[in-house]
């Protein structure tokens, strides 16, 4: 009798706040942890500094000036002697043309203003639409806001997903922000059909494609898939429902449709490149890899796609953070670096390095356990935990080959991406869903007592408490259990002499680590367990499980955490002493830079308009990454077609090739003898084949003035050019150039700029004339005798009809959700009235 009114005051208790306010409080919940988590960023103004933020500020003054000139950045010539900037996602203009997205990038530009960090905050947007939605979608599902509120929370602040802001990974978090959305639409038009719904779910698709992260994208559409069939199999199977799966998917597939063609200008763009991309066309060698596996069906490489492969054994950093040695920058204070802190490379697992572990709190794993096995006939619960091991799977690539290279050789579009540990996105969302199933069936146990359940819980709490007193009284013990799966020779490998010390740091990680997640199950579960015995109030089970997820969560995720002053991020691009001399020459060349021998992944000197031969750019064309494998970037000849003036180096060398010219800022200049300029008349030309050409640059074996190279017959009679003939830029501008030429006969022309078809064009006195590819990766045009303008204009069809596309669509969906705006509003007000 006692304990049935103890139930009947739990369930009849005043909620702290009103039922009527509970959403929006847990939307501000949300928001005000990722304040108090980025509280630097916010209150001090501070920036993260990593690589992607600089590769992808480089290209400001590229943006700036194209705005300044009334045009929309198409091309990009500061890196890999051009290339296209907005179809390979490089680059962004202003998308005036497309309303929806001007005004959601006018909203993240607000928040970020508000939120004190225009640099960093407009992200922190795309963080709280992603915990918000999160939040909504388990609540839709199961009708509990303290579940709900914990998936948002869990999701948000889950290692991976959160660093992505710290990492400079920013387009792949406003990709996923409106998944959940997304999922919650089609979930409730399965249900019945909704105009209403259908329109909006136009609008949030275009928002998931908006950012380009292409693979970030695929793995969404991979979920989407396995949900309608997953549904369909199991309505059919039940004999019931399965008109609506049919009818969401089919919704959906119009809705993406539509989606597509708001984003036509960039996508059709992409789609344009998509076949002159590295990422879409097979390489010229394929690796004996590659070949052995028969993955030579235009995509990637297998060795360089599979580089960053999850191994099975990772899967222990789910519950102990370190147990692969964290990241590529821990911080670290003690005895061994002399009680200062330092940022160690400690990661040993077989991938090249990671940020962080796959952490999602070892409190959301458990709970997604228990929300599995409680809620195991729920459709949708066995559909969470498909995606989640399939994902697991894939994510294994190299390390476990079976699944992924079924998916690499046979499904669609797979072949194009690299990085299979970032589908582990799938699980760092569904986990935390589960999560939220987990809670809710837990306290569905205050009403609905299972004595059973009871029971083993009690003996479960009881077990981790033995744990928490062995892991402190025998850590020793936990850390022989750990060499057991990664012993000490592991480490020899990865740190030589160092291993010893290394070995010290991260096993005081990991015991202090088991101790913090033993003792926050306890705290976690220990909470539901006494709500279910009527112990506690609701109020204080939310302030225990908040609590508990987030110190579970911010104990590691603040280890990667490194924001730097505003200022210091600045002084990367305060002008450095070789770049002002190298901006003292206002002719056209380019450069290359060398690091150790090897040039890096830098495009920094875009900032300061100085072209390079090189850079950095995941989905470079295909034509360069072939040279660079055959040819290698440390050839004069490759030099002197690239127009390469100027050698940077942290070297000084001297050479009959090389001649230094000026050092500074920890850098050297040195003039390439071997330069040649970014236009000549060549006298003949050749058929060859590709490889052939290639090796044939490698060898130096040609005079580039004599002949040029090409893989198909121009069917030209050429002229050698005689005494008196000339070629020279008179313009050269983001998009266009001009020349000024004097041929004293059919003269072929030769320069140095990137052969890419789909949108440059040539015109000789206003007349458009043929672009041949030359020497593999260059153009050429043939200029007939006398004196002539010749002309190119970069064009591409997809952009200017995806523009159009993109308007008008806009206009569609914004206003058919505008007109059922207008006619809410007016119902509302007539039944207020009356």
């Amino acid at each position: 009798m006692a304990t049935a009114k103890k139930s009947q005051k739990q369930q009849t208790e005043t909620p702290l706040i009103p039922a009527k306010f509970q959403h929006p409080a847990a939307v501000l919940a949300i928001l005000l942890s990722l304040v108090v988590f980025f509280n630097e960023v916010v209150f001090e103004g501070k920036v993260f500094v990593a690589a992607d933020n600089i590769a992808s500020k480089s290209f400001q003054t590229l943006v700036s000036d194209a705005e300044q000139q009334g045009i929309f950045p198409l091309w990009n010539p500061y890196i890999f002697c051009g290339m296209p900037g907005y179809a390979s996602l490089t680059v962004h203009g202003e998308r005036y043309f497309d309303v929806s997205a001007f005004i959601i990038n006018r909203g993240s530009k607000l928040f970020g203003a508000i939120m004190n960090s225009p640099d960093v905050g407009w992200g922190l947007f795309y963080y709280w639409i992603l915990g918000a939605g999160v939040y909504f979608f388990v609540h839709d599902k199961l009708k509990n806001k303290i579940a709900a509120l914990i998936s948002g929370l869990a999701v948000m602040h889950s290692t991976y997903v959160i660093i992505l802001v710290i990492v400079g990974h920013m387009t792949k978090v406003p990709v996923i922000a409106f998944f959940p959305w997304i999922f919650m639409i089609i979930e409730r038009l399965r249900e019945k059909f909704d105009l209403r719904l259908s329109l909006l779910l136009v609008l949030l698709v275009h928002f998931m494609l908006l950012p380009g992260h292409i693979q970030m994208i695929f793995y969404c559409y991979f979920a989407f898939g396995i949900y309608y069939l997953f549904f369909l199999v199991w309505s059919l199977i039940k004999k019931e429902h399965w008109q609506g799966v049919i009818r969401s998917g089919s919704i959906f597939a119009v809705a993406t449709g539509l989606a597509f063609l708001m984003t036509g200008d960039q996508y059709l763009s992409t789609l344009e490149y998509s076949k002159y991309s590295m990422r879409g066309s097979d390489p010229i060698v394929p690796s004996a890899e590659a070949q052995a596996k028969g993955a030579t069906n235009g995509g990637l490489d297998y060795e360089y796609a599979t580089n960053w492969s999850f191994s099975p054994g990772e899967v222990m950093t789910f519950f102990v953070p370190s147990w692969y040695g964290f990241g590529s920058a821990v911080p670290y204070q003690g005895p061994e670096t002399n009680n200062t802190e330092q940022r160690l490379p400690l990661y040993f697992g077989p991938m090249p390095f990671t940020d962080a572990p796959q952490y999602m709190g070892v409190v959301i794993v458990i709970l997604a356990g228990i929300g599995v096995w409680r809620n195991r006939k729920d459709p949708f619960v066995q559909y969470s935990t498909i995606v989640v091991f399939i994902s697991l799977l894939i994510s294994f690539g190299k390390e476990m080959p079976l699944v992924y290279d079924l998916m690499f050789n046979y499904f669609p579009m797979f072949n194009k991406f690299r990085i299979p540990s970032m589908i582990l996105i799938l699980v760092q969302i569904f986990v935390p869903v589960l999560a939220g199933y987990g809670i809710a069936a837990m306290m569905n146990q205050a009403s609905d007592k299972d004595n059973a359940f009871l029971k083993y819980f009690q003996y479960s709490l009881i077990v981790l408490a033995a744990l928490l007193v062995l892991s402190v009284i025998f850590k020793e013990l936990f850390l022989s259990f750990y060499e057991m799966f990664v012993p000490s020779q592991v480490l020899a490998e990865k740190f030589g002499t160092n291993a010893a010390i290394v070995h010290k740091i991260i096993t005081g990680f990991i015991s202090s680590e088991i101790t913090a997640g033993i003792l926050l199950l306890i705290a976690g579960l220990g909470g539901l367990y006494l709500f279910i015995k009527n112990k506690i109030s609701l109020t204080i089970l939310v302030a225990v499980l908040v609590s508990v997820v987030l110190i579970d969560l911010w104990r590691v995720n603040f280890k990667p955490m490194n924001p730097q002053p505003h200022r210091d991020a600045q002084s990367m691009f305060a002008t450095p002493s070789y770049v002002s001399f190298m901006q003292q020459d206002t002719s056209l060349y380019r450069t290359i830079e060398f690091e150790n021998g090897q040039p890096p992944y830098n495009n920094t000197l875009a900032y300061w308009r100085i072209q390079s031969a090189y850079g950095y750019q995941g989905a470079k064309m295909r034509q360069i990454q072939d040279v660079f494998d055959v040819v290698g970037l440390g050839n004069p000849l490759l030099w002197g077609l690239m127009n390469v003036k100027y050698i940077l180096s942290d070297r000084a060398d001297s050479n009959s090739v090389l001649f230094p010219v000026f050092a500074g800022s920890g850098k050297h200049v040195l003039y390439n003898r071997a330069e040649m300029p970014r236009a000549f008349f060549v006298s003949r030309y050749e058929v060859a084949k590709g490889l052939d050409i290639l090796n044939n640059i490698k060898g130096m074996k040609f005079n580039p003035y004599d002949v040029t190279y090409v893989m198909e017959d121009i069917h030209a009679a050429i002229d050698p050019p005689q005494e008196g003939a000339s070629v020279q830029y008179s313009h050269y501008g983001i998009q266009d150039l001009e020349l000024k030429v004097h041929a004293t006969g059919s003269n072929l022309v030769f320069l140095s700029e990137s052969w890419y078809p789909e949108g440059w064009k040539a015109f000789i006195d206003g007349t458009e004339t043929p672009i041949y590819r030359l020497n593999y990766m260059f153009r050429g045009v043939v200029v007939p005798q006398g004196d002539h303008v010749v002309t190119m204009e970069f064009e591409p069809a997809g952009f200017y009809l995806g523009k159009n596309l993109s308007l008008w669509l806009n206009i569609l969906v914004l206003g058919g959700l505008g007109y059922f705006a207008v006619r809410f509003f007016v119902q509302k007000k007539r039944t207020t009235t009356v």
